[in-house]
């Protein structure tokens, strides 16, 4: 009788923890989110449109969602209003939604705005294309593309060089007709992060600076160095062995995320390849179900495109 009130216990004890989020989250699930700006019918001038609702208790997060033709443009989650947008002109709805841990409203009754083009280009801004934000690359010539806007009568295009100490401008041209420009390797010469960004012009007005940020990085990753197993060392048929290894300190720069690429071989020229994946992780478990001799090798690509060299001394032996 005991052991069954104690089974009985621990049950509602684990119901008690897994519904500890409902007791606590405030039920949300019948409030209403009123939108505020842009309102049904509303015109905007300009390509930038700022959302505003009216906060709920309650309500951690807000999902909006931005529509056009039935197509969704935009479908993101912010804390708290306003939320900013820069889109062309066209028709278009858009509706939001707040949500806790445990509970969630239905999206508004969607509202539908126009937005128009303006002469006046202060409150607009140029929507930058690519290279897109926080890329890593180990090309060091670039084409720079951005959206056109409407009413501009030229651009300002300019790349600085990020430290630590400011950021220093290394290329700059005005007066650009077009969407575009295009920098060779003479321009961008060191791997570092680096910011560029453009502002359009017409004859009464320009919008300010849109910039976006991309890092340079020409490093290989270094050979990575087998930790376990060690070489040669010998395993049964069945054994779950670890396979993990190191890259050590990266002596660029600019230090891109690693990508681990490995090969497990039935042959020393790993010309019949058994086993192979890649992994952000520097480690994984394997079991041989076949006995003889084994080789592996790993290697490092990192995120700006860099391949580094394999090691050459995995080599394990599997015996029944």
């Amino acid at each position: 009788m005991k052991k069954i009130t104690k089974i009985i216990f621990v049950s509602l004890l684990g119901l008690l923890i897994f519904s500890c989020s409902d007791i606590f989250e405030e039920d949300i699930s019948e409030d209403i989110i009123t939108a505020v700006n842009p309102l049904d019918g509303d015109i905007i001038e300009g390509n930038t449109v700022q959302f505003l609702w009216d906060p709920i208790e309650g309500a951690d997060d807000y999902t909006i969602q931005v529509y056009s033709s039935n197509y969704l443009l935009v479908d993101s989650t912010v804390t708290s209003p306003p939320f900013q947008i820069t889109i062309n002109t066209g028709n278009y709805e858009w509706r939001v939604k707040g949500v806790n841990f445990a509970y969630q409203t239905q999206f508004n009754f969607p509202n539908s705005f126009e937005v128009i083009a303006s002469v006046d280009l202060t409150n607009q801004l140029v929507v930058l294309q690519s290279p897109s934000d926080n890329l890593y690359t180990n090309n060091t010539s670039i084409i720079f593309t951005w959206d056109s806007l409407e009413n501009a009568n030229n651009y300002y295009f300019e790349l600085q060089k990020v430290t630590t100490s400011g950021n220093t401008t290394i290329f700059l041209e005005e007066g650009i007709t077009s969407t575009s420009i295009s920098l060779d390797n003479t321009v961008i010469t060191e791997d570092a992060e680096y910011l560029w960004r453009v502002k359009a012009i017409n004859d009464t007005s320009e919008t300010s600076y849109t910039s976006k940020t991309f890092f340079i990085d020409t490093v290989a990753p270094a050979t990575p160095s087998l930790i376990t197993p060690a070489f040669e060392e010998e395993f049964l048929i069945g054994d779950e062995i670890n396979f993990s290894w190191n890259f050590g300190a990266d002596s660029g720069v600019i230090n891109s995320t690693i990508t681990s690429v490995y090969d497990i071989s039935s042959d020393i020229n790993f010309s019949t390849i058994i086993e192979n994946d890649s992994m952000l992780i520097t480690n994984f478990n394997y079991i041989f179900n076949t006995t003889g001799t084994y080789y592996w090798r790993v290697r490092g690509e990192d995120e700006a495109g860099n391949i580094g060299a394999y090691n050459l001394n995995g080599k394990v032996i599997i015996n029944e």
